[in-house]
């Protein structure tokens, strides 16, 4: 099935035209970007220096497909109890440190949110087997601040990653069951 070439992000930031290109595509030249914004390359040098020193832009990273390479990726929903101290101090080691890579695992987002789970942890593992070690490894670790036993959810198709179309969308319809026959 032939990839489709599309502009890769969903939606824009109105205002934010350089902000909008670095999205599209990070890896382009100033001249290209300047070229996309209407602009000349100083201007867009200075916008992109100034986006990256106020940490609206963190960094760059490339969009995987975890099954292009056969690994598989998971999402994690965790219920903690009230935030204290030593909870967060936790948190922020296991985000600071090697961890998940130790087990073979690579973060890819985690968001601590308001809502009926606290933490969200979207990550990739070569098989369920590594995940599970993980998820395990979750649960001794975290075991006094959690509220419930966390939930592993395999991600079956991303449509959209990281603000990106996935360029395979129509393999979506191979999810589609046959009908039964009459």
């Amino acid at each position: 099935m032939a990839r489709e070439t599309r502009d890769p992000i969903t939606t824009e930031y109105r205002g934010h035209r350089v902000l909008n290109e670095l999205l599209k595509d990070p890896t382009r030249s100033l001249e290209e970007i300047a070229r996309a914004c209407g602009s000349y390359r100083q201007k867009v040098w200075r916008e992109k220096r100034k986006l990256e020193e106020s940490g609206a832009v963190w960094g760059y990273t490339a969009v995987v497909d975890e099954g292009e390479i056969d690994w598989k990726s998971f999402l994690l929903l965790i219920k903690l109890k009230p935030m204290t101290e030593d909870q967060a101090q936790l948190l922020i080691r296991r985000h600071l440190t090697n961890a998940p890579g130790e087990l073979n695992i690579r973060l890819m987002d985690t968001y601590y949110l308001n809502g009926k789970y606290d933490l969200l942890v979207i990550f990739a593992a070569p098989d369920w087997i590594t995940a599970r070690k993980y998820y395990d490894s979750i649960r001794l670790e975290y075991g006094p601040f959690l509220e419930d036993r966390p939930e592993i959810i395999d991600v079956a198709f991303s449509l959209i990653k990281w603000g990106k179309v996935n360029p395979n969308i129509r393999k979506l319809n191979d999810f589609i069951p046959p009908l039964p026959k009459k």
